[in-house]
C-alpha cells in the first residue's frame, strides 16, 4: 500500500512540474540604473536618488548604490527603502521586473553579484499591505522557470550532478518541495 502511494505521490508531482515554464530574459523588463531617476512600470512609480559614496571599500574605495528607492501607488508613498549597496564596486544596479512570487502584480530584483552566477535581492509585492518585501529567504532564488498554476518555481540548477529545486510559493514565502533525485 506504501509503495502504491508513493508512486502516486512521484507521478503527481512529475506531472505539476512539467507545467514549469522556463524564464527567458525577454519576459522581463530591465532597467540599468547608475544615476538619479525615475520611471513608472506598471502602476508604480520608482524613484532612485544614487550616490557613488555609499561605502567604503579597503580593496575597491568608494562603492556607490542606491541612497533611496522610493516607490509610489497612485501619487501615495508605500515604500522607501534605503542604503543599497553596490557591493561588488560596478557602479551599476539591474533590476529586473516580473511577477516572481506569482500573485498577478509586478515584483522586482536587483542583481547583486554576478561571476559564474547572478544573484538578486527579491523586492515582491504584498497585496494585502500594498507594499514591497525583501524576504531573505528568496536572496539565493536564481528564478530558472515558474508554474502560474500551481505557484511553482524552480531554481537553477547549480552543478552538473544535482538538480534544481522546487519551491511552492505561498504570498513571499517558499516551501522547498519533495523531488524525487
Amino acid at each position: 500500500m506504501k509503495k502504491h502511494l508513493l508512486s502516486i505521490v512521484i507521478l503527481i508531482t512529475t506531472i505539476s512540474y512539467a507545467q514549469l515554464k522556463p524564464l527567458k530574459e525577454a519576459d522581463l523588463l530591465t532597467k540599468e540604473v547608475t544615476k538619479n531617476t525615475s520611471f513608472k512600470v506598471d502602476k508604480f512609480e520608482f524613484k532612485i536618488e544614487w550616490t557613488d559614496k555609499l561605502s567604503h571599500s579597503p580593496n575597491l574605495g568608494y562603492l556607490g548604490g542606491i541612497k533611496s528607492l522610493k516607490i509610489y501607488s497612485k501619487g501615495t508613498l508605500i515604500n522607501d527603502f534605503k542604503s543599497i549597496e553596490d557591493e561588488v564596486g560596478l557602479q551599476e544596479f539591474i533590476i529586473d521586473f516580473y511577477d516572481f512570487n506569482l500573485d498577478g502584480t509586478i515584483d522586482f530584483r536587483i542583481r547583486r553579484e554576478c561571476g559564474g552566477s547572478c544573484y538578486y535581492s527579491y523586492y515582491l509585492s504584498n497585496i494585502e499591505l500594498n507594499q514591497f518585501e525583501n524576504p531573505k529567504e528568496w536572496d539565493y532564488i536564481r528564478v530558472r522557470a515558474l508554474d502560474f498554476k500551481n505557484k511553482l518555481l524552480a531554481d537553477q540548477v547549480v552543478s552538473v550532478n544535482e538538480e534544481g529545486d522546487i519551491y511552492k510559493v505561498t504570498g513571499n514565502r517558499l516551501i522547498k518541495q519533495l523531488v524525487k533525485k
